[in-house]
């Protein structure tokens, strides 16, 4: 693919000197290299946006005139000779910032993060799984204490026929109570798996039943506080047990106090296993409430309010509100209600409720810029990327930003429904 470009760029220079043609058709180039020559191998959407931003960036005439400079240190030099190129580069610096490519200085924090969190779980990976000396508690014993921990923490599966007359009496046909009940059979199943393995796991370990297979990963997964396979298999990703766990009990928090009391004044949206249903619900329930409307005809219409989730007193009279969506990229003014720069060493700044209702597309219009920011559920190593394609995406809200959107699209700024790993 570079090569192809290259050879493009320089058939494309030589035609327009014999036609003397006073600059470059960067349009032509852009299009070339962003659209055919790599983007035509890009099936997301989002990673093509970005590759179309980066080629407005670097292919432009600016980059042809005199002392043109990407950032502070690095200048583009005005030579045609390979080993004065070569010599040029040699004067960067020895660690390239990741502004160079648009993005923030908390870049290099989360790739020098990541490289450490590889580092220690190799370690623990290939540990000795004995027992500990010196009179301390072995694996096991820890093991057990935190199962009795947990079992006396997990609450009961939540009762079907509550939920029954909850529905019967709310509409059991409401997209919205659809969903509801959805969710409610997804965490049944999970608290069952996750009492079942709690009391089987500590009996295994006493020698009263056969350490199974799934057993033994649950023990090594408990003892390194990581969450056991088998109870991955249907539920939520997390690296950590105890966010895992704790995740799961704020689930049945949210559904048990939907039944009780009515629907939430705002909804906690990584609670939700299913995002992208739970959005689509809700706008169907605006699209119903119009006569004349249909829901091919509506659009997601988004905006971020100024106030928390705790302070929300009642709901909004048409669509939901939403909250537990973090920035990762940049930051936000909570008293401009914008996108701006990332605090240093801050890597995931909370955003306020949102609210999130349907507009007809012809009427769909803000007064001021926006940026697409894709949302996405928790990084989960067992799916390929994060991308739309994939389905940790949920949806794309606009956020309001006084600076050009392809500021932030360099950034790679993003949504997580996730609080911390």
């Amino acid at each position: 693919d570079l090569n192809a470009c290259a050879l493009f760029l320089q058939n494309h220079i030589l035609d327009m000197e014999m036609k003397k043609a006073k600059e470059v058709t960067w349009t032509t180039v852009r299009y070339m290299v962003a659209e055919i020559q790599y983007g035509g191998k890009i099936t997301d959407d989002y990673d093509r946006r970005c590759m179309v931003t980066f080629a407005e960036k670097f292919f432009c005439q600016a980059v042809m005139e005199p002392n043109y400079t990407i950032l502070k240190g690095y200048t583009v030099p005005m030579a045609t000779d390979i080993n004065v190129m070569r010599e040029h580069v040699n004067t960067y610096p020895p660690t390239d910032s990741p502004e160079v490519v648009g993005l923030n200085m908390n870049a290099d924090l989360v790739f020098r993060l990541d490289n450490a969190s590889k580092v220690f779980n190799t370690i623990l990976d290939t540990m000795p799984k004995g027992g500990g000396g010196g009179g301390g508690q072995t694996r096991e014993e820890m093991v057990v204490d935190i199962c009795k921990d947990m079992l006396g923490k997990t609450p009961k599966v939540i009762d079907l026929n509550e939920l029954k007359a909850y529905l019967k009496k709310a509409g059991e046909t409401k997209p919205i109570h659809v969903c509801l009940k959805q969710e409610v059979d997804v965490l049944n199943r999970v608290l069952a798996k996750v009492s079942l393995i709690l009391k089987n796991l500590q009996l295994a370990i006493d020698g009263t039943i056969v350490m199974s297979d799934d057993l033994a990963a649950s023990l090594d997964a408990l003892a390194n506080a990581k969450v056991p396979p088998i109870w991955l298999k249907g539920a939520w990703f997390s690296p950590g047990v105890g966010i895992w766990f704790a995740s799961l009990l704020a689930r049945e928090k949210q559904w048990s106090d939907w039944m009780r009391h009515g629907r939430p004044k705002s909804y906690w949206l990584p609670g939700f296993t299913n995002g992208p249903g739970f959005l689509t619900a809700s706008r169907q329930e605006v699209t119903r409430s119009h006569n004349g409307w249909a829901l091919d005809d509506v659009a997601v219409m988004t905006e971020v309010t100024k106030f928390e989730s705790d302070d929300v007193k009642e709901g909004p009279n048409e669509g939901v509100y939403v909250h537990g969506m973090y920035l990762d990229g940049c930051g936000w003014s909570k008293k401009d209600s914008k996108l701006v720069e990332a605090p240093a060493k801050i890597l995931y700044v909370p955003l306020p409720c949102m609210h999130v209702t349907a507009v007809q597309t012809a009427n769909k219009k803000y007064d001021y810029l926006v940026y697409g920011c894709p949302v996405y559920e928790r990084k989960d190593p067992r799916k390929r990327g994060m991308t739309a394609a994939q389905p940790n995406f949920v949806f794309t809200p606009e956020l309001r930003t006084d600076e050009p959107p392809a500021k932030w699209i360099l950034r790679g700024v993003a949504l997580l429904t996730y609080f911390g790993e």
